[in-house]
């Protein structure tokens, strides 16, 4: 593994001894609200900062686009020159939401109850930033040797884009050997998968035009709804636009892509007027080897279709204005790379099991890094349970945070060795 046995028990037995104090900064981390939007990761960062000094990781850098929207990097340097590796993170979690849907605790007092840290942010993915920078002070305070250098990259800005995160280091130039991005990837139970590949997105919008009208003249001709004929048109992607794109099969995404048309609907002026223009925002989830051009090429066919069909329909896609990026590429990383071996070996060293290699069905900062970098890059290798991103009352085991910095430690050492 380029670990030996007694290192991977010193791992342990430092991270063991300091489980309360992981539990404590873990829970502290999840009562700095990183909410995004509308986006202020700087509490978030200034807490990992300290406890960064005080875990004796001094050789730290900080990188801004925006005020308040910090980018943090851990180095750890090796004896000698080596490989490079990242374990990389994002501070940043999306809204509570509404908070009457959490029934097991107050959203804006995260506790821990029966070993489980509840609170927005646990599962995606402050649980594993706490376990990357644990993993980071095992290896320093053992003083244990390695190769090359380990950086922890703790990014802003993942859950609405990434501009002022990972596009914007791109942006700025870094270099790495391989990279670890700790999205949870728990599935039954912690780390049972590791994300080898992670889905892009298209996400779009439909217009359709009609004929805005008094309504009640809507019965003498010439009247078109485009409401109505823009709820036929969703109907149609839900049911074939799917049948209707080129896409190869994929061993780690076996349905293939995603759709969801009505993700947002949009039409009408009021009561007593025929609606004149009408949209819906639809969300296509891609897989890898699907293309940007090749995609919009497909939906402008699929439209001209219908509209073949019928003469009365006028529809447009647009990718423009939606408040959000429309576009973001897949990321694969070859199932026998290096890095996978040793994420593998070192979760079967403290776990007793090997992850099941897996495609993650979300966008990940994967996607960005490898589609500009082409940086060997894990998409999900984290503690937390992936349907507990997002929701209410989410929640990460304590248990898997601890497991998660032994992991983190053996899988850096096991790679850069």
């Amino acid at each position: 593994m380029g670990i030996s046995n007694d290192d991977i028990v010193r791992i342990a037995n430092t991270i063991d001894g300091k489980k309360e104090e992981i539990r404590n900064f873990a829970l502290n981390c999840i009562k700095q609200s990183s909410e995004n939007p509308p986006g202020d990761e700087s509490k978030i960062a200034d807490l990992l900062i300290r406890k960064a000094k005080e875990w004796k990781l001094e050789d730290s850098e900080i990188w801004m686009k925006k005020e308040n929207r910090p980018n943090l990097f851990f180095n750890i340097n090796g004896k000698e020159k080596g490989k490079t590796l990242i374990l990389n993170g994002h501070m940043d979690t999306k809204p509570i939401g509404d908070t009457a849907e959490w029934k097991i605790i107050d959203p804006h007092k995260p506790q821990i109850i029966n070993g489980k840290l509840y609170g927005r942010g646990s599962t995606d993915m402050k649980g594993a930033l706490v376990g990357m920078l644990a993993a980071a002070n095992a290896i320093v305070e053992n003083g244990l040797d390695f190769n090359g250098k380990l950086v922890l990259s703790f990014t802003a800005d993942e859950e609405a884009g990434s501009t002022y995160g990972v596009k914007y280091i791109i942006e700025r130039g870094f270099d790495a050997d391989a990279i670890i991005v700790g999205e949870p990837s728990g599935v039954e139970k912690d780390f049972d998968t590791i994300g080898l590949a992670c889905r892009g997105a298209l996400l779009g919008k439909i217009v359709v035009h009609g004929t805005q009208m008094h309504s009640s003249l809507s019965d003498k001709g010439g009247c078109i709804n485009a409401s109505v004929k823009m709820a036929e048109v969703m109907v149609e992607f839900s049911k074939n636009l799917k049948n209707n794109l080129n896409y190869k099969d994929h061993y780690l995404y076996p349905n293939g892509p995603t759709i969801n048309p009505g993700v947002t609907i949009d039409g009408g002026v009021f009561y007593g007027v025929v609606p004149g223009v009408a949209s819906f925002g639809f969300d296509l989830r891609t897989i890898p080897g699907m293309e940007f051009k090749q995609i919009v090429d497909d939906i402008n066919k699929f439209l001209n279709k219908l509209m073949a069909k019928d003469k009365d329909l006028k529809a447009e896609l647009v990718l423009e204005g939606l408040n959000i990026p429309s576009w973001a590429p897949t990321a694969e990383i070859d199932q026998n790379h290096p890095v996978v071996k040793s994420c593998i070996k070192a979760a079967e060293a403290i776990l007793n099991f090997k992850p099941e290699k897996a495609g993650v069905p979300f966008v990940a900062d994967s996607c960005y890094i490898v589609d500009k970098l082409k940086i060997p890059t894990i998409s999900s290798f984290g503690p937390g349970y992936i349907k507990l991103a997002h929701g209410p009352d989410e929640y990460v085991d304590i248990k898997a945070i601890i497991d998660s910095a032994k992991i983190y430690a053996i899988a850096a050492l096991s790679f850069l060795n």
